[in-house]
């Protein structure tokens, strides 16, 4: 009887769940996401990881900036768990509201995308790209360099978004002060090709704005000018001046109410089968997983001139850029 009583009370815990549960990722059953990645993305990957973990994902999406303010004022009592967006070096100029997270799953990641402070899991990367209208441009005509974005000829022609609301504005910022010089000689560059720019505030615009011919040519991340690319409406152009190419940010907040949810998360996105899925579904996102190759029509990153990123630079000065851009807007704008 006791034989049949324990074989019984076996079977019930396998039809419970029983070694299922004490096998799976132990999480606080919620997470909330702040997102300045685009919608259809951060969408497919939070349902992605909640119906596989079962937990319940609450989004908030905006800018980059908009939420790290956010998160800045909520520090004394933090609503939110991650912040996906912006660069890795996002994380590591405000430590003071970032966990440290060493996620299992870099074992797999290309060396040169880990974060040395390790704030970020980098998940995907991306590179900063000129965008043009095919329609309005020949692409023997488009601009091939960034200090081609200064020349007369693209007065008013030119979109890009505000460094203060957008980190891929800010990427490109951070690129080209280091290639034209972090002093006054370099910011004389970015001047001149801000004079030549409408600034919008939201990264989104750019890519939409140029690809629907609003205007012929804009400054903008990878992924959104590759979808017009293989729409057949728009062309890009990978900067012979050099260009960034940077683990895009996945940081998790400090204090955060959720901290188990939001560290199996962060070991989600970088498991081989998201980031398979990365590249299925969202060509344009450069994977980090070792092995997993780009979508077939992307220049290989061999094949780009990439600069020799200063994330430490960029991290311990985010503030003063941003401080002194915003001059520069005010200044061109009007």
């Amino acid at each position: 009887m006791k034989t049949i009583t324990k074989l019984l009370a076996a079977a019930g815990a396998m039809i419970l769940g029983g070694p299922a549960i004490a096998q799976a990722p132990q999480h606080e059953g919620n997470l909330v996401v702040y997102a300045s990645h685009p919608s259809e993305m951060v969408d497919h990957f939070t349902k992605m990881f909640g119906d596989k973990y079962g937990v319940r994902v609450t989004t908030v999406k905006a800018g980059t900036g908009e939420l790290l303010n956010r998160i800045r004022a909520e520090r004394g009592r933090p609503a939110g768990d991650i912040m996906w967006g912006g660069f890795a070096d996002t994380g590591a100029s405000a430590p003071d509201l970032f966990d440290e997270y060493r996620s299992p799953g870099l074992a797999n990641v290309e060396p040169r995308m880990i974060d040395a402070k390790g704030y970020n899991t980098p998940f995907a990367a991306t590179a900063m790209v000129i965008m043009y209208n095919k329609k309005l441009v020949p692409a023997d005509k488009a601009p091939k360099s960034w200090a081609d974005l200064a020349k007369p000829e693209w007065k008013g022609k030119v979109v890009h978004a505000d460094p203060s609301k957008s980190s891929a504005a800010l990427g490109a910022l951070t690129t080209w002060l280091q290639i034209y010089g972090k002093d006054d000689k370099g910011w004389s560059v970015v001047e001149d090709m801000t004079r030549n720019q409408t600034i919008v505030i939201r990264s989104s615009l750019v890519f939409q704005q140029v690809g629907r011919g609003e205007y012929p040519v804009g400054v903008t991340y990878e992924e959104g000018a590759f979808n017009y690319v293989l729409a057949g409406a728009g062309g890009i152009v990978y900067p012979s001046d050099g260009t960034l190419l940077e683990p895009e940010g996945m940081f998790i907040v400090k204090n955060s109410p959720n901290p188990k949810a939001a560290r199996l998360f962060a070991d989600f996105l970088i498991s081989e089968d998201a980031q398979k899925e990365l590249v299925a579904k969202f060509p344009g996102r450069r994977p980090t997983f070792r092995g997993i190759k780009t979508h077939p029509d992307m220049l290989p990153a061999s094949e780009l001139k990439v600069i020799a990123h200063d994330a430490k630079w960029a991290s311990e000065n985010r503030a003063q850029i941003l401080d002194r851009m915003q001059k520069v807007i005010v200044k061109t704008q009007n």
